[in-house]
């Protein structure tokens, strides 16, 4: 087991220059809006360094990993920091495993976990979702800073909170009624504070102005925590249903330009609780949902023309998805399409 060291306070510059003071040459993955989120920063505790930026592309992509990897082996970097949300981080975590150097990793946003998970989500050029990476460890450190995550588009802190709710509705699913061993028992128990803290603090942290313990509280469990339970937990209670949903919705190439990851993961998880029969749970996430503005219906997150055109093709992937996944419900191909096109 191998947990990521995480420092988080309202300015990490201090603790960051103190942790790369051994190291010589540094490469810095970055997106446009994440450097200049924290640029200003960034070049004082680098400036006596020899460092380089490398902008990730747009998407985490194998092709576009495999053009660069060549130039980037030959500067001998001892360091990798990668800055930005989740893609920028994942195509830095893929670079750690294959240059083989430590990354620290500095998000920008509050929306996902990769700043502290063993795996990178892979993407087509076209930003269709591909597969999962499993890398060999997860970053060595992280540094959230947690100005600069107030200061960021509120949006992706918002889909960071749906996306951090279905890291406890998916894994506690697949995991009901298992005898779970070690690892995956303390990441079950993680899980459960992934839910609490959202639904208790995730609508007063989206109103916070400043650092408020609601707000450290939220960025944190949707940063670290979620996080951790994916590192702790075995593999196979690692996603279900919601992401399902989301990877295959991809598909439909508005999803993936105007909607965020966990904006639609949180609608799959609505899906999946229908299809669980758990009724109560289902009507307490939906007043949640409104009061913050994520989406309760399919029509929320697609076209109807675009959907049904790519119909067919997007519930073949879910549900290819779900079998190969062992996803434990019961369900007709019928009763799914049923749940999931409501009001659409």
């Amino acid at each position: 087991m191998i947990l990521t060291d995480v420092y988080m306070e309202s300015s990490i510059w201090k603790s960051l220059a103190e942790e790369i003071k051994d190291y010589k040459n540094i490469l810095v993955i970055h997106g446009t809006k994440s450097l200049e989120a924290v640029k200003q920063d960034l070049f004082k505790i680098l400036s006596n360094k020899d460092f380089s930026f490398f902008h990730y592309g747009d998407e985490c992509s194998y092709s576009f990993l495999d053009y660069n990897l060549h130039d980037l082996e030959k500067n001998n970097y001892d360091l990798i920091i990668g800055i930005g949300g989740g893609k920028a981080i994942d195509l830095s975590k893929l670079l750690m495993d294959k240059l083989d150097i430590p990354l620290f990793t500095v998000p920008t946003i509050a929306s996902t976990c990769a700043a502290v998970s063993y795996i990178s989500v892979m993407y087509h050029e076209n930003h269709v979702f591909q597969e999962l990476y499993f890398l060999k460890r997860p970053p060595h450190k992280t540094f959230i800073n947690l100005e600069t995550i107030l200061n960021a588009p509120k949006r992706y802190l918002w889909a960071g909170i749906g996306d951090t709710l279905a890291k406890y509705y998916e894994m506690n699913m697949k995991a009901e009624g298992q005898r779970l061993n070690f690892n995956t028992t303390m990441g079950e128990k993680l899980s459960l504070l992934c839910k609490e803290s959202m639904l208790n603090y995730g609508a007063s942290a989206l109103l916070a102005t400043e650092v408020t313990q609601d707000f450290e509280e939220v960025a944190g469990v949707i940063l670290v925590t979620t996080g951790m339970v994916s590192n702790l937990i075995d593999f196979k209670y690692n996603g279900a249903l919601a992401h399902s949903i989301f990877d295959s919705l991809t598909q439909i190439k508005r999803v993936e330009e105007e909607h965020l990851h966990g904006e639609v993961v949180a609608f799959g998880i609505l899906v999946q609780l229908e299809l669980e029969k758990k009724f109560d749970e289902l009507e307490r996430l939906k007043t949640f949902y409104k009061n913050i503005k994520l989406p309760t219906d399919l029509n929320e997150v697609v076209i109807r023309e675009e959907y049904l055109e790519k119909k067919e093709l997007v519930i073949g992937k879910i549900l290819d998805s779900a079998a190969y996944s062992d996803i434990p419900l019961n369900f007709t191909r019928d009763e799914f399409i049923a749940i999931l096109e409501k009001n659409i």
